[in-house]
């Protein structure tokens, strides 16, 4: 039977179920999915925002007010969403804050460019005007920073206090505390001053009590439990040998892939057998033993003649620690050399500790390690009552040390509360007097973008914008650029005075990614979707 082949039309540019759209249409299609992605993020800014519940396809619901998990939750389908969805994510990586500021602000810049076309503006022209109020906000952000002589701890806690704030977190204060702690050892424990290591704070979650109960630990935690009763619970001084290997016999190992079967005739053999089982395993635990070592940690299994061996010399023992993060963290954080062998097992390879104890807490038995000499790192266990509210705990202090890291590598601070957006909007328009093309409208259309950022504070703080954004004007207009607007007075006010400060980084780093996105998005005028090409059976080139 001969082939059947697909004759398409030789003038179709794309294959059948290919969705086009081109010019006007498709750039107005996806400023709209901006702006209403913008729209739907608005309630949540400032610290009396509002929290959004999403529910997953997992039928996971979670309950934030964090933009970018917000948005990641959402499982978005339009590309232009997706983009959005990236820029959210890329300013929470780099500085931890800022996401709902940064699509906002993309939202707003969208939707004044898509007004000046319909007054027969050019986007081209849309684009410098905007490239230019962009780099005179960039340079007066510059101006208006402050240097950080010292990180104290009421310079960190001011910071963190903030953004906690702005994400409406349950307990601002007290998690600014317990962040600040934690942060405080890290820095003052790193060999590099200005870059911090994230990875030297761990979070622990367990279900119980309340964020009160919530420590910072110098050290680390151990989600297990010791592998014999007869340990001991609490070890001083501690000796650690961290071994990335198993404490027991594999049977046949040294037979595999092969197999094979051994008879025992004799009754007696079987004694003997297992008592050679137990010589070697002894051995084995008496070269641990000879080095002072009074706590092992294991990778891998540690059999029950291992353990009761262990038990009988006063050690504690955990085994089967598989999480990578926290085998090799443990190691990391108590100075100890991982050891695959025991042959290469010497003292120098030894981690140490103040403290190694074993407790209960909620429903679930933990190992602290603690008093770990010149250690990096520590522990923050997070108690609460709800796991939803324990993820956003997580989240926020995670976010918290990923902000601090980012102002270690710049140390330099701009007032809050909408201060930064209204001198930038202010000194924009007064540049653009400079400009005689229609450069200018689309600058004061950047400046009003900026704007609307302290109106949405304001508004989602329960007041009246057209009461206090003339105010606000009036002082910046004065030179008094540190004004801003105080949510729970419903006044304008002088931010330094108040503590409310933002890193200088994370402004910039808001401003870079939400005028480079939507610049992207406004050269974007032609839509090619092949998600939905059919490819017909016979056709060539494949089924």
């Amino acid at each position: 039977m001969s082939k059947r082949y697909i004759i398409r039309d030789p003038l179709s540019l794309h294959r059948e179920g290919v969705l086009k759209s081109r010019k006007l249409v498709a750039w107005k299609d996806n400023i709209s999915v901006a702006e209403y992605i913008a729209e739907f993020l608005k309630p949540c800014l400032g610290p009396r925002g509002m929290h959004k519940m999403v529910i997953d396809k997992f039928d996971e619901t979670g309950i934030t007010n964090d933009g970018a998990v917000i948005l990641d939750k959402l499982d978005l389908h339009h590309p232009v969403a997706k983009v959005l969805r990236e820029a959210a994510k890329t300013v929470e990586t780099m500085v931890g804050d800022g996401s709902k500021t940064t699509i906002i602000l993309i939202g707003e810049l969208l939707k004044r460019a898509e007004r000046l076309v319909s007054h027969k503006v050019k986007v081209s022209k849309i684009i410098d005007g905007y490239l230019i109020a962009y780099n005179i906000a960039l340079k007066r952000l510059r101006e208006m920073s402050k240097p950080i002589e010292k990180v104290a701890d009421n310079t960190l806690r001011s910071f963190i206090f903030t953004l906690f704030n702005s994400k409406n977190i349950h307990d601002a204060r007290l998690l600014a505390d317990i962040t600040t702690k934690a942060l405080r050892h890290v820095i003052e424990n790193s060999k590099s001053k200005e870059l911090l290591d994230t990875n030297n704070i761990r979070i622990v979650k367990k279900i119980g009590k309340s964020l009160e109960e919530s420590i910072v630990i110098k050290g680390i935690v151990i989600d297990k439990k010791i592998v014999h009763p007869s340990m001991p619970r609490i070890v001083k001084d501690a000796k650690i040998a961290v071994l990335n290997m198993a404490l027991k016999i594999d049977e046949f190992r040294h037979f595999q892939p092969y197999k094979y079967q051994i008879t025992i005739s004799n009754p007696l053999h079987v004694t003997q057998f297992l008592e050679e089982e137990r010589n070697l395993i002894k051995d084995v635990v008496n070269k641990i033993l000879s080095l002072g070592v009074n706590a092992v940690i294991c990778r891998k299994r540690i059999g029950k003649i291992a353990s009761q061996l262990l038990a009988d010399a006063g050690v504690m023992a955990i085994g089967r620690l598989l999480k990578e993060e926290d085998f090799y963290n443990v190691a990391r954080f108590t100075g100890a050399n991982i050891v695959s062998d025991l042959d290469d097992l010497r003292e120098e390879d030894l981690g140490k500790a103040a403290l190694i104890r074993e407790e209960k807490i909620g429903e679930d038995r933990v190992v602290i390690i603690e008093g770990c000499d010149h250690s990096e790192g520590v522990t923050i266990l997070l108690r609460a009552g709800l796991e939803r509210l324990l993820d956003e705990v997580e989240h926020a202090i995670k976010d918290a040390v990923k902000y601090v890291a980012s102002l270690l590598q710049e140390p330099l601070y701009v007032p809050g509360g909408g201060a930064v957006e209204e001198a930038l909007a202010i000194t924009i328009r007064n540049e653009s007097t400079k400009y005689s093309g229609k450069e200018q409208v689309a600058m004061h259309a950047f400046a009003n973008a900026l704007e609307n950022i302290p109106r949405i504070l304001i508004s989602n703080s329960g007041y009246n914008p057209v009461d206090i954004i003339p105010e606000l004007m009036s002082k910046h207009v004065g030179g008094e650029y540190y004004y801003g607007f105080d949510p729970y007075t419903g006044a304008v006010a002088n931010m330094l005075e108040k503590n409310v400060i933002e890193s200088y980084k994370a402004k910039e780093q808001i401003l870079k990614t939400s005028v480079e996105t939507a610049v992207m998005l406004l050269r974007i005028d032609e839509v090619v979707d092949r998600r939905y090409a059919k490819r017909h059976e016979g056709e060539l080139g494949g089924q």
